[in-house]
């Protein structure tokens, strides 16, 4: 498995293993009759470092696993991968920004919520490219 396929997977796990648990506690701690934000701006802060360091520390064993891997540049397979991956999950977000947005625009809601419908939408873009970029070197062309 190249590098790269490896640094797909490392993101798209960092992302289930952090986020998951995220909106786990930050919908309970948000759905309360007195919500406390800094608690939940403690918590997003808290899901965030916890991603920058586990991507970082994944990216890391990732590379320490594949040293043959090390330096060799993008060749034009790799960067139409990237291409279309990353075309893929920008027709993602913006369906997703437009689902969240229209619904926010026509309710009445606090601007939390909604900011973490927002922050879901961008995750879930970032988890189809990296979904997409994994399938395209599991099929190979």
């Amino acid at each position: 498995m190249p590098f790269r396929e490896k640094k797909a997977w490392v993101t798209l796990v960092t992302l289930l293993i952090v986020f998951i648990p995220y909106y786990y506690f930050m919908v309970n701690l948000y759905h309360q009759p007195e919500p406390d934000y800094n608690q939940l701006g403690h918590l997003a802060i808290l899901a965030q470092v916890s991603f920058i360091v586990l991507e970082v520390l994944f990216v890391l064993v990732a590379r320490w696993l594949s040293p043959e891997d090390k330096g060799i540049p993008l060749d034009e397979r790799e960067q139409l991968f990237a291409f279309r991956a990353t075309k893929i999950a920008y027709i993602s977000l913006i369906v997703l920004a437009i689902v969240v947005v229209f619904p926010m625009i026509h309710t009445v809601g606090g601007n939390w919520g909604w900011g973490m419908s927002i922050l879901a939408a961008i995750i879930t873009a970032e988890m189809i490219r990296a979904a997409a970029l994994i399938a395209q070197y599991r099929r190979g062309y």
